[in-house]
């Protein structure tokens, strides 16, 4: 086997190992152990991060951040990479930020000419649209391990006009939606399901060990079905909304905010959206159906009916025209 193959294999080898040593290393590739240990620091030379241990046990590992073995990749492998990442430039936070950074200007440098001359080109020639915002999320990366590692962390959270408050939660990941970060999460404040904006975290760290203990078990909720755990159903009260039909493509277009309601069409393209809420939310969900305009009636529960309606009345005040009392009453 010729050095170069020996190499590459190599770096596989002791990437799926992560604990080895020289001896056990040589055997297996049919070297010397003199010529493994040449081998092994030529690797630690090309950025794979190995350290030795001696005495009994010892032996070599490598450490968490280790270097994947080469890939090769086809001219269209290569166009679907570079789109990926070109399809988030418009976001100002990503998690492992640096990293993918780095990894694209790697991957890049060791093109052929050709390929960076046709990507450059396509730069100007294809992109992914989404709201561009100011606000930065800062800590994406530790909401996204906690949800893989199930671990709870502690946050402050608020917006900027609101004192912020110290919560722990359990994340369950992370989405971006109109160029904003949520994370949904098992709130241990609220005793249920919430959904938080990762711009409005100003602070996140592991929670300490035994400040939390599990009152319910999240262990199968994820992205798919969180929405299905929301509320809990002592804090629920029923909504009922009337839709248009213009009204029912509103709320998919926007049912990232509501993925637990659930529509029913009638005939005339018409429905009614049935869900549950909690009565602290009241607030944001009457922003939410005012921005449906006359696409949207809340039928029930009467406090977001009235919050709504109230929204109509400032609105229509602006306009310098007074509404009668009938008319907000009716």
């Amino acid at each position: 086997m010729g050095k170069s193959r020996r190499l590459i294999e190599l770096m596989m080898a002791v990437n799926r190992k992560r604990k080895f040593t020289v001896k056990e290393l040589a055997e297996e590739f049919g070297v010397s152990t003199r010529t493994m240990l040449r081998d092994l620091q030529e690797l630690s030379g090309m950025g794979v991060p190995l350290y030795s241990q001696v005495g009994a046990g010892g032996g070599y590992h490598v450490l968490k951040e280790r270097t994947l073995p080469p890939i090769s990749f086809t001219e269209n492998e290569a166009f679907s990479i570079f789109f990926a990442s070109h399809a988030l430039r418009h976001f100002s936070s990503l998690p492992f930020e640096a990293s993918a950074e780095s990894a694209l200007r790697k991957f890049f440098r060791y093109l052929s000419d050709d390929v960076k001359s046709q990507i450059d080109e396509m730069r100007h020639r294809v992109d992914f649209f989404t709201h561009t915002r100011q606000e930065r999320a800062e800590h994406l990366e530790i909401l996204l391990q906690a949800s893989i590692k199930r671990l709870p962390v502690t946050i402050h959270y608020g917006s900027r006009t609101d004192e912020t408050q110290q919560r722990t939660i359990q994340p369950i990941g992370i989405y971006a939606h109109e160029g904003y970060w949520f994370c949904p999460a098992y709130c241990y404040l609220r005793k249920a399901f919430r959904l938080f904006r990762v711009d409005r975290i100003w602070s996140a760290a592991w929670a300490e060990a035994g400040a939390v203990s599990l009152s319910v078990d999240i262990s199968e909720v994820n992205l798919t079905n969180w929405g299905l755990h929301f509320y809990g159903k002592q804090e629920c009260v029923d909504v009922k909304v009337q839709l248009t039909p213009k009204g029912i493509q509103l709320f998919r277009d926007k049912s990232w905010i509501f993925p637990w309601g659930e529509v029913h069409v009638s005939d005339d393209g018409t429905g009614i959206l049935e869900a549950g809420i909690s009565i602290s939310e009241i607030p944001f969900f009457s922003e939410y159906f005012f921005s449906f305009g006359a696409e949207a009636v809340v039928l029930q529960p009467e406090e977001l009916r009235e919050a709504v309606r109230m929204k109509l009345v400032h609105t229509l005040e602006q306009y310098n025209i007074p509404p009668s009392y009938s008319d907000i009453h009716q």
